[in-house]
């Protein structure tokens, strides 16, 4: 359903606060003298059943062109409405008011209406998808264009309010409560107004603040303000300019504040107590329900909330025209933000500003409709941190995600709507990365675009990465990592994944990934991606397999780093198309219960190859296992022999010590000494192999 608002002004003398529809419930105030808003809203595709059931139940006039009469209180049943509250009229109570009503469609009626002369008249009714009736009296004069609510929407104005606007003392230390009066703006305050005991605000109050003056809700104070739709409460600077007054400063955990359809216009000056951040609506600790607020016209920040303070509720915020950020605050508090519910544009900075600090409590960043901005350092994740489908997380330069102890780091992206963590500025390496060392089963990154990371380690002194993950275990599934001025991943031992699939490791200075080697056998193949990388390759540092795996083809080969020996005591399998490249003196070792078996394919073989095609590059591979799967079928293996890969055996691509290993089907050439080396107490068989330019020879016994 697709709603169009369109806008229209009447001039009226009438004593409410006027607003207009925005966001949902919000609202714009403004002036209590004389303006409301005619509001017509369009649904297109709508259709409803015309029935008289719709206009059921009581009904309160709140505006028209005869304002004595506004007030009035009708009870509609059947096709009549009789007068229950005649107000400052001269009908009487039990007058029909409207009688023969017949519905033209869903919205439009048509009726009798009683005019002041106790004649009938002509007249329609249009009832609005706001719940307004809008009431047109054919003839003309007084009171023939009204508008009406339901019963219980509107609160008329307090006889009791000031009927003058009354000037605050700069110290309420006793409860008080502000009433709407009908003066234009009922209370002024032209200090830094201290409120140190319950503190009540009724609907329709307009506090208006001389320049510099402000509002704070200390010791024992709380704030409790609670407006209307029908009836906002306002506080706005005695001049309409950005930044004329201080703003609201509330530092209490009272269970009494609460800020319900309230407009904070103007603020922002200065703080309201040394030496705070300046903002409109400056939470320091404080604990606070917000719902239908807008906070406007401001000259620093809209919403500063510092300290361990919470939202008890949140929902339906507006925050606008602000010269800095619509949000400055602290990570935690960001779990009850209701996500695209609320508006955080227009202003200068539409970003919501987050301070580095420790997410130590279970925090959730829902999809806002501006980012979030990370400050320039690392926020450490102790606890469980949740980013929704859409959140879309900026961080300034050398900013950082450290996920540690108790903590977990759960992205809930879909297909459509990624969760983004990228740089201020789209340089490779302009902030950290993600840093995650904890066996937590909710570390799930799934639907993740990582960009612009990899300036530096986030915590001293590991390698650098947009992904670092130094032990436990997570999840990476469907995301992208890009613009690196490093690795896309890098793991260290004793980290695994519990799975991976899909990903996209690209545009880095350094390798896709550097990982330890039994992460091989975590991979996905060729479902993921690791191409367009300084260096098109995955690299392996020197470590254990010491638990079965099976290593898939990628679409750049592994490359086992310089010097390194891989000792495997578990089975390793290579399926066809694997390729592992290594570096000089680099090499494999199979002893106690290893086995390897790699078996390729007649189109499709295994390659173990030097870095370089130089004779003699890498050490080779060493077997020692007495396991019938010893098998190596449709392999290259070229540039081996360098040196033993365990002391003091004889150079050789391929050296069999003992057990029993079987070669076929395979070419092994430029072997710095023999190209396969089989020793006394070693059982080998082979055939259909081709050898070439072997330095020591092609087979040695």
């Amino acid at each position: 359903m697709k709603k169009r608002n369109i806008f229209t002004k009447s001039i009226v003398k009438s004593a409410l606060v006027c607003f207009s529809i925005t966001s949902g419930l919000l609202f714009t105030a403004c002036s209590k003298e004389s303006v409301v808003e005619t509001i017509d809203i369009i649904e297109e595709g709508v259709e409803t059943e015309a029935t008289l059931d719709n206009l059921n139940g009581e009904w309160i006039r709140i505006a028209s062109n005869n304002p004595v009469a506004d007030g009035i209180l009708i009870d509609m049943s059947g096709t009549s409405g009789t007068i229950t509250d005649k107000a400052g009229s001269g009908f009487e109570v039990g007058d029909l008011k409207w009688k023969n009503i017949k519905a033209v469609d869903a919205e439009n009626f048509t009726h009798e209406e009683l005019g002041s002369d106790n004649a009938y008249y002509q007249a329609t009714m249009l009832l609005k998808s706001d719940d307004t009736l809008r009431i047109s009296v054919g003839s003309s004069g007084a009171g023939n264009a009204q508008k009406w609510v339901r019963e219980g929407q509107y609160i008329p104005i307090d006889s009791q309010g000031p009927s003058a606007t009354e000037t605050l003392p700069c110290a309420i230390s006793e409860a008080r409560t502000l009433k709407n009066g009908t003066a234009a703006i009922d209370y002024f305050v032209d200090c830094v107004l201290d409120i140190t005991a319950p503190l009540t605000i009724e609907p329709g109050t307009v506090v208006q603040f001389g320049e510099n003056a402000g509002l704070g809700i200390y010791d024992g104070g709380s704030l409790n303000a609670i407006g209307t739709l029908i009836a906002p409460i306002v506080f706005e600077g005695k001049t309409a300019i950005e930044g004329f007054w201080r703003g609201v400063h509330i530092e209490t955990k009272s269970i009494n504040n609460q800020l319900e359809n309230v407009r904070i216009q103007d603020a922002g000056s200065n703080y309201v107590y040394c030496c705070n951040g300046k903002a409109s609506l400056f939470l320091k600790g404080a604990k606070i329900a917000l719902t239908n607020i807008e906070i406007a016209n401001g000259g620093n920040i809209g919403l500063m909330a510092i300290g361990e303070g919470e939202f008890t509720s949140y929902s339906n915020i507006r925050i606008e025209t602000h010269k800095d950020y619509p949000v400055h605050i602290e990570p935690n508090l960001l779990s009850n933000f209701d996500g695209i519910d609320s508006d955080y544009s227009g202003n200068e900075k539409d970003f919501v500003f987050v301070v580095a600090g420790n997410i130590d409590q279970p925090t959730t960043w829902n999809q806002l409709n501006v980012p979030y901005l990370v400050e320039g350092k690392v926020i450490d994740v102790t606890e469980a941190l949740t980013l929704e489908a859409g959140a879309q997380v900026i961080f300034q330069e050398n900013g950082g995600l450290g996920v540690y102890d108790e903590g977990s780091l759960t992205v809930k992206g879909t297909d459509s709507n990624p969760v983004v963590m990228r740089g201020a500025n789209a340089l490779p390496g302009f902030w950290r990365g993600i840093h995650i060392e904890t066996t937590s089963i909710e570390n799930s990154l799934n639907y993740l675009q990582v960009s612009d990371a990899g300036s530096n380690y986030v915590y001293c002194c590991n390698e650098i990465g947009s992904l670092f993950l130094k032990s436990g275990t997570a999840s990476v599934t469907n995301s992208t990592f890009s613009n690196g001025k490093s690795y896309g991943i890098v793991t260290r031992p004793g980290f695994e994944f519990n799975a991976y699939s899909g990903n996209t490791i690209t545009t880095h200075q350094q390798a896709a990934m550097y990982i330890s080697a039994l992460i091989m056998g975590e991979l996905d193949g060729l479902k993921s991606s690791y191409t367009g990388n300084e260096k098109d390759y995955l690299l392996v540092y020197n470590s254990d397999i010491n638990e079965d795996i099976t290593v898939l083809p990628n679409n750049v080969p592994f490359r086992i780093e310089n010097a390194a020996v891989i000792d495997i005591t578990a089975r390793i399998n290579l399926l066809a198309g694997v390729e592992i490249v290594f570096e000089e003196a680099a090499g494999l070792g199979v002893y106690d219960n290893g086995v390897f078996n790699a078996i390729g394919e007649a189109s499709n073989r295994i390659v173990l190859r030097g870095a370089q095609n130089a004779v003699g590059f890498w050490r080779g591979i060493h077997t020692e296992t007495n396991s019938i799967d010893n098998v190596i079928r449709y392999a290259e293996i070229n540039n081996g022999g360098s040196n033993y890969v365990y002391c003091c055996n004889d150079p050789s691509s391929v050296f069999v010590k003992a057990g029993q290993l079987t070669v076929t089907d395979s070419n092994i050439s430029d072997s710095g000494g023999c190209g396969i080396y089989v020793s006394a107490r070693a059982t080998f068989t082979e055939s259909n192999n081709n050898y070439a330019n072997n330095q020591g020879g092609n087979l040695c016994e």
